[in-house]
């Protein structure tokens, strides 16, 4: 798995997350609706049951949102870890400067930028650059800026 698969599945994991999370608090506010129309029902809208109810209710949503954040944490670490094991993770052994996709994607390109800026002759590193298939990966879009960097410092 690539970096840009991992950081697309991991984007699909918060997705999913974030609609259980919609459904959960959807179905919570249904249900506040629901005791408090029913406590209007029985002339009880200012009891100490119906705050009791819409307390129950409350800390089940919490608990619910918290176990969907939780699962969501577990999920990423478990990706990430598989990753790290398979070879993609903080590998890097084709490229001269430190790989980290754990990363967000401004530090690698700092990271990246960084080496290739060493280079003295600023048509080497172009070069290199082109060559550079984990840049590639690894950068994404950033890629292109970096190479655009290069081909102004070599004019």
């Amino acid at each position: 798995m690539t970096g840009s698969e991992l950081e697309q599945a991991i984007a699909r994991l918060i997705d999913d997350a974030n609609i259980q999370t919609e459904n959960a608090k959807a179905a919570y506010e249904k249900a506040v609706l629901r005791a408090k129309y029913d406590a209007v029902e029985r002339r009880a809208y200012r009891s100490c049951a119906l705050a009791q109810e819409l307390a129950e209710l409350r800390a089940e949503y919490d608990t619910l949102v918290l176990r969907i954040q939780k699962d969501l944490d577990e999920s990423i670490a478990a990706l990430r870890a598989e990753e790290e094991i398979v070879g993609g993770g903080s590998g890097g052994e084709d490229a001269p400067y430190h790989v980290d996709y754990r990363l967000p994607m401004r530090e690698r390109y700092i990271e990246v930028k960084n080496y290739y800026l060493g280079i003295e002759d600023a048509a080497q590193a172009l070069d290199e650059l082109r060559q550079d298939s984990v840049a590639k990966d690894y950068l994404g879009n950033y890629y292109n800026y970096l190479l655009q960097l290069l081909m102004m410092i070599q004019v």
